[in-house]
């Protein structure tokens, strides 16, 4: 297989719209919504909580959509996803700390790190939106955090739900662009 033919298949089977960044759109929108009717003391709390929620809401919008969800050890591509993924999750070895001892830099690591994996996802389909998405991601994250110092976790969760929101649309349109439907199903059906 071509890298070409593992982007093309890695877009195919993932389809020109992903799942998980629908599913981070409903969870940090969530988030956002629930910090406001939580104690200022438990917002990070939400925030935790929250996160763990996006795999497992973009395993059933996965489902619901017909999305393939491997493993595919004949297109490298996917293991590369899974493992920046890992390279991610991995830096709640710096937010746990910065919870205890920093708490309002919380939602400000939390809101940022989670994006690096972005980068990997775009090239892996040949595109600048994962690159685009960690940009626009920093930038919204560092002004809802300075804006709202009455509601951080709210604020930025609402960032991150924007920027996905964002980068699911320039998707869309990515893909309505190059003839792509914006989901494909795994036999290529539209």
């Amino acid at each position: 297989m071509t890298f070409e033919e593992m982007q093309q298949d890695f877009i195919r089977v993932r389809f020109a719209v992903p799942s998980l960044p629908i599913a981070g759109i409903l969870v940090y929108a969530g988030i956002a919504l629930a910090s406001l009717a939580t104690p200022p003391s438990y917002r990070n709390l939400v925030l935790f909580v929250g996160f763990w929620f996006i795999m497992p809401v973009g395993a059933a919008i996965m489902r619901l959509r017909g999305e393939e969800n491997g493993p595919f050890p004949e297109n490298p591509l996917f293991e590369l996803s899974a493992l920046a993924r890992v390279m991610v999750l991995a830096t709640w070895s710096i937010h746990i700390p910065v919870w205890v001892y920093a708490p309002d830099l919380f939602p400000l690591t939390v809101g940022i790190a989670f994006a690096l994996h972005w980068v990997v996802s775009g090239w892996s389909r040949g595109t600048s939106i994962g690159l685009t998405h960690l940009a626009m991601r920093i930038a919204l994250v560092l002004v809802a955090w300075h804006a709202v110092p009455s509601n951080r976790v709210g604020a930025v969760s609402a960032a991150v739900a924007v920027s996905y929101l964002i980068s699911v649309l320039q998707f869309r349109f990515s893909a309505a662009s190059s003839g792509l439907p914006a989901k494909t199903a795994p036999d290529g059906r539209s």
